[in-house]
């Protein structure tokens, strides 16, 4: 069995570590455009904080592919797929032959289409090669321009002002994250932003990036407002990496739709990470859920079911988590949400949100307070009746673990369909 996996992320190593647990002999080959493999995203912005080494980008070691059987074809960028003769083409008219294949290629930055985009000092954070060039001009950054509001930007603000420079969030809707928060929570945390001093300017859009002798200089709003920066950062979101799919006979929504097995239309080929298109357990919508647990997941199902296993990738949910200036921060679920009953506690130094709907819990956003975190994540994966574990909604803020005999393992985190092996 000639096992192929486009893309060195976390889905495709997860996968192949999968894959090598279940057959030990058959080859299994990463092919990748970047020089290296196993790099976090996520941990660039500790690493620009200060809060990591460089070397903490890395969340394997670089043995690991020597120690796992793993052929690293690094540099080498497909550029067309033939799902009718089971092969990659790459750039160079190269071409690499598969049984089975994981499309776990990723997602790019979204670069805002304004005029200055290109100015020197435009920065999106998704590569080493971003950090390297904000670390490098912060000696001499008096002011940073972050557009855009969302998990990425708002770590982004909090470790450049901890590096002592002076930063500005620019959001183009009415609140932060929109699809982590509410309006009350967004509030909270821009107050708390604003202790911090880190400015914040919801229901804004900037119209153009300006510059001075190729370097940006500042950002021009719609209302004509002008805000001065010698960086900015854009952090609006990403978009999953298809190109070269065109024509492969790869079904595209958005992403790659695939099913709970994380294969896509064509037989023998899945897909996993960013780049794969899943159903959200919660609310039935189709999501690209981009984040580092979905990715780790979804490649372990896609390995495994590539090895001739069967598993299902369940408790497909939006959860986000992460300290804000000093303050946890923690979101999950279909928690932007206002529909439905919405039970609310809040004071000076915290924020907390339960959503229910039919009777279940549905979301839930802990600022400040996060000891419930894990009763509350572990009841929405349920996905039961309230009243089917004894509950009331006013007893959730202050449970912390569930009613003894409703037990739930968060590591339970696929299911087994029809027998071990498929």
């Amino acid at each position: 069995m000639r096992y192929v996996i486009i893309g060195g992320g976390p889905a495709g190593i997860f996968a192949a570590e999968a894959i090598r647990r279940r057959d030990r002999s058959s080859p299994i080959a990463i092919v990748t455009d970047e020089g290296e493999i196993a790099r976090s995203p996520v941990m660039l912005t500790y690493w620009i904080g200060g809060e990591a080494p460089r070397e903490g980008i890395r969340f394997r070691d670089p043995s690991w592919a020597e120690m796992n059987r793993v052929d690293l074809q690094l540099c080498r960028r497909v550029v067309a797929l033939k799902t009718s003769a089971q092969k990659l083409i790459l750039e160079k008219g190269e071409e690499v032959p598969y049984d089975r294949l994981l499309i776990a290629t990723g997602s790019s930055p979204i670069s805002l289409p304004i005029p200055g985009a290109g100015l020197k000092g435009v920065h999106s954070l998704r590569q080493v090669s971003d950090a390297d060039a904000i670390l490098g001009a912060i000696p001499t950054l008096r002011q940073v321009l972050i557009i855009g509001g969302g998990f990425i930007g708002l770590k982004i603000a909090s470790q450049m002002k901890e590096r002592g420079v002076e930063v500005l969030i620019l959001e183009k809707e009415n609140r932060l994250a929109p699809r982590m928060f509410d309006v009350k929570a967004s509030l909270f945390l821009v107050n708390l932003l604003g202790r911090k001093g880190i400015r914040v300017e919801t229901g804004v859009e900037v119209e153009e990036i300006l510059g001075k002798a190729g370097q940006v200089d500042a950002v021009r709003m719609k209302d004509s407002r002008v805000f001065p920066g010698q960086m900015v950062i854009q952090s609006v979101g990403v978009r999953p990496n298809t190109a070269f799919l065109t024509g492969s006979g790869i079904t595209l929504e958005r992403g790659i739709p695939v099913n709970p097995r994380m294969e896509t239309n064509v037989p023998g080929i899945y897909a996993a990470g960013d780049v794969a298109v899943t159903l959200d357990s919660i609310t039935g919508e189709k999501v690209n859920n981009a984040t580092w647990p979905a990715a780790s997941r979804q490649g372990t199902v896609a390995g495994t079911n590539m090895a001739g296993w069967n598993l299902s990738y369940v408790h497909n949910l939006s959860l986000n988590a992460f300290h804000l200036c000093g303050v946890p921060v923690m979101a999950a679920g279909n928690s932007g949400e206002t529909s439905g009953q919405v039970l609310v506690e809040e004071g000076p130094d915290f924020y907390r949100k339960i959503l229910l709907k039919d009777g279940r819990l549905t979301g839930f956003i802990l600022i400040g307070k996060v000891s419930q975190a894990g009763f509350l994540l572990a009841l929405m994966k349920k996905k039961d009746l309230l009243s089917n574990a004894g509950l009331i909604p006013e007893s959730l803020l202050r449970r912390k673990q569930l009613p003894q005999g409703y037990g739930y393992r968060h590591g339970s985190l696929f299911i087994r369909s029809t027998g071990e092996r498929s």
